[in-house]
Order: C-alpha cells, then sequence, then structure tokens
C-alpha cells in the first residue's frame, strides 16, 4: 500500500517537474531560403536596346537581374510585373514589365526582391515606349505582341533570389518634368509638390461615370502646368475611397497608354497629400467647346489676321482643347489669335501663369509654322493689331515632341503686371507650303497667385 502511495505521488509529480524544467521562449521557425545557382550575363540595358516594337523570340542562353517594384497585393496591379535596374551615380535605372497568367505575385515576388530573368525562348517588344519580356500573345487580327508568361512556366523564367532591398533604394525623386519620359517607363518614381485636378476632388478613385478600360483616370498636376494621370483600377482596395484634397507626395509606377503618362499606385500608401492646395483664380479647361466648331467662349476672343481660318474647340477621349489647323488650306499665310477674358492683376500677388500644349503633324520647326504667347494691357477686345504685345518665354511642343502629347508650359512670372491683362495665343502658318503644315493644341490654361 506504502509502495503505491509512492508511485502514484511520484507519477502526479513528474509533470510539474518536467513543466518547471521547459522554458517559455520558444524560438520561432527560420525560413529559409534557396539561392538559385544563376550569374547574369547581360544587362537590362542591352536586352532593351536590341528590342523593337515587333515581338520577337530571344535565342539566346542569357540570364539579366532586376528588382521587383510593383505589387498585386491592394489590387490595382493585375497579372503584371514590374521590375527595374538599380540606378548608380552614372547608370540611370532601366524598368521593363513582364505580364503573368498568375494572381497574388506579391507573395513570391515582394517589393524589393531581386529576381534572375531566364530569356532563352522567350519574347520581347516595345510597347507604348516601354520594354516588355514574357511569352507570345496573337491577336484575332494576326498581330503579335508580348503575352503572359503561363502558371506552368513564370516560376522557371523568374527566379526570385535571397536578395531583397529597401524600397528607398529603388525610388527615385523627380519632378514631374523629369520624370514623363520613356526611360523611365516601369520604373518606381515619386513626385512631390502635385495635387490632383479639380475635377477629381470629393470623388471616388474609381468612378464607374469614368470608367476607362476597368479603371479611372484622374489628372494628377503639378505647378508648371505637367499632367500625368493616376490610375486606378475597380479591384483596387482602395478604389472606393475618396482623392484626397490638398497637394504632397505620390509614388507609382509610370506606364504609357498612346501618348498618355500614367502613374500606377501600388496602394492607398502611396498617396501623402499633407500640403495645402493651390487654387488657381483664372482658370479654362475648355471642357464645353464643341467638336470641330469654331471656338467660342465667353470672354474669349477668336481673331483672324491673315487667312480664314479660326481656333476650333476639340474633344478627344472626352478631354476638350483648342486647336488650330492649317492642314488642307489653300491661303499663303494663315494667321489668327486666340485671347484670353481680362485677368485682374490687383486682386493677388506673385501671379504665374501655366498651360498645356501639344502638336501634330507639324513637320519642321520654323517661325513661319509655329505658336506663339504674349500678354497685353491693352487689348481692346477686337482690334489685336492696335494692342501693345509682350512675348513671354514659355515651353512649346516641336517637331520632335509625340503627337498629341501635352507637355507643361513652366511656371510664367506675371507678378510684374498690374491692372487687367489678356493672355494671347497666336498661330503662325503657311496655307500653301505643305512642309510647313501642322497644328497646335491648347489646354488648361491657369493663374495662379497668393
Amino acid at each position: 500500500m506504502k509502495s503505491t502511495f509512492y508511485s502514484v505521488f511520484l507519477f502526479l509529480l513528474m509533470p510539474f517537474t518536467f513543466s518547471n524544467c521547459v522554458t517559455d521562449d520558444i524560438p520561432a521557425p527560420k525560413l529559409l531560403c534557396t539561392q538559385p545557382d544563376l550569374v547574369p550575363n547581360k544587362t537590362v540595358g542591352e536586352v532593351q536596346s536590341t528590342a523593337n516594337a515587333i515581338v520577337t523570340q530571344y535565342k539566346y542562353d542569357d540570364i539579366i537581374e532586376a528588382y521587383v517594384v510593383s505589387s498585386d497585393e491592394s489590387g490595382n496591379f493585375f497579372k503584371s510585373i514590374s521590375f527595374q535596374t538599380l540606378a548608380t551615380a552614372t547608370t540611370p535605372a532601366v524598368g521593363f514589365s513582364v505580364p503573368v497568367d498568375a494572381t497574388n505575385l506579391y507573395i513570391d515576388y515582394r517589393l524589393g526582391n531581386k529576381v534572375y530573368l531566364k530569356l532563352k525562348n522567350q519574347y520581347t517588344d516595345i510597347s507604348f515606349g516601354g520594354l516588355r519580356i514574357g511569352s507570345i500573345f496573337v491577336n484575332s487580327y494576326n498581330e503579335g505582341g508580348v503575352g503572359r508568361l503561363s502558371q506552368n512556366d513564370y516560376k522557371k523564367v523568374l527566379n526570385a533570389s535571397c536578395t531583397n532591398v529597401k524600397e528607398e533604394v529603388l525610388v527615385r525623386s523627380l519632378s514631374m518634368s523629369e520624370a514623363l519620359h520613356d526611360s523611365n517607363l516601369n520604373t518606381l518614381v515619386e513626385l512631390s509638390d502635385v495635387q490632383f485636378s479639380a475635377a477629381a476632388i470629393g470623388r471616388r478613385y474609381f468612378e464607374e461615370t469614368n470608367n476607362v478600360g476597368g479603371a479611372t483616370n484622374w489628372s494628377l498636376l503639378d505647378k508648371l502646368g505637367n499632367q500625368v494621370y493616376f490610375r486606378t483600377s475597380s479591384f483596387s482596395d482602395f478604389a472606393t475611397k475618396v482623392v484626397p484634397d490638398g497637394s504632397g507626395k505620390v509614388r507609382g509606377i509610370l506606364t504609357k497608354y498612346g501618348t498618355d503618362y500614367q502613374l500606377l499606385p501600388r496602394s492607398e500608401k502611396d498617396v501623402v497629400m499633407t500640403g495645402n492646395r493651390a487654387v488657381p483664380f483664372f482658370y479654362e479647361d475648355f471642357e464645353t467647346v464643341i467638336d470641330k466648331s469654331k471656338l467660342n467662349l465667353p470672354g474669349w476672343a477668336n481673331l483672324v489676321q491673315k487667312g480664314t481660318l479660326f481656333w476650333k474647340g476639340t474633344v478627344y477621349s472626352g478631354n476638350g482643347y483648342a486647336e488650330f489647323n492649317i492642314t488642307g488650306t489653300k491661303v499663303v499665310s494663315n494667321v489668327a489669335w486666340l485671347i484670353s477674358p481680362k485677368i485682374d492683376m490687383d486682386v493677388h500677388s506673385n501671379e504665374v501663369l501655366t498651360f498645356r500644349t501639344a502638336q501634330h503633324h507639324l513637320d519642321v520647326d520654323s517661325p513661319l509654322n509655329a505658336l506663339d504667347v504674349y500678354v497685353s494691357t491693352n487689348f481692346d477686345g477686337l482690334n489685336v493689331t492696335a494692342a501693345t504685345w509682350i512675348p513671354l518665354v514659355v515651353k512649346l511642343p516641336s517637331q520632335a515632341t509625340p503627337w498629341y502629347q501635352f507637355i507643361g508650359s513652366g511656371a510664367i512670372d506675371l507678378s510684374s503686371y498690374k491692372g487687367k491683362i489678356n493672355i494671347a495665343f497666336r498661330y503662325t502658318g503657311s496655307g500653301k507650303n505643305l512642309a510647313l503644315d501642322g497644328a497646335f493644341q491648347i489646354d488648361d490654361v491657369q493663374v495662379f497667385g497668393d
């Protein structure tokens, strides 16, 4: 009986004794990464230099490396990954995209992860100025282009390494005028001192009434008249959030469709608007013009000095603007003026003018076919030749600027003017010399002040 009692006592004591010998600090399991045994032998720049608009199969057993800069975790990217190289003091970052027929790609390809790409038997092309690498896709018109890597193949092509860098190593802080170039496509950029257009304020990032291919484009503007479209997918987890007022910084991947640059955020955290919003005291966006009709807006003068052509309103993809096009006329010379209403310069201080312009079919850069911008303090509203017109130094598109691509004018200082002024856009062109034809377009004329 006694031995049984002690046996039971020792049995009950054993769990207590052993439990006091075990520490509470249980080590976390280690996440192991297997480094792929790959060595790059080509640069992204070298691959880009051999690619063109025609989809081409890559025949060589080459490997490149680049870093992930996009993410589909928040739903704004769909079946695509953007990569870029690390910028150095002498070599800018080079970006490209890889379409992949898979979702939740952020799990295997995190932001900042270095990835090795096996190029053999893949395809390359340049689409809207940007390099793409992937499989091949042929549409119903028998036109080929880079398509998505299959679910079975993409991990064989995209080999994630064990190396990760912080986002700050990849992002580049650029002005909008610096950023809006094809060389920056598919790279991570941060734009400072920008704000959303007035039309976006109070609206949601995605609006069904502003649905362009499953996403909404809102204009993001700087103080120099430059613009980029901020694009939000209907599937993003911040699609129903309200576009913020104010000004600040925006990060995203720079892309392009047609001639329009687009900034795609990875998440709502890419938008930080903490500054005060700049509101112009004079603004004309030409949204009320009638397409292909003589431009007729309240307060604006549309005058012909030579020839018979007037400035016209044009509407394309829902955007209205002013346009003068001499193509097809038969007169020796066309000179036409588009002049703003009176702008009172005594109400504000430090006034600055901005606008956007584009060209198309401009064959040569010549004063015989050019757009000039002026300011006057004594225009009577009708007699353009009797007024004194002072030329303004502005940034305008040239023959080398891609057709229909709007560029910012820069900040034009008007602070020295007093009283009421008019801003004029004068187009000069030949009607017979086909080497001097073309067209200029004007949009978003704004005057800011304190």
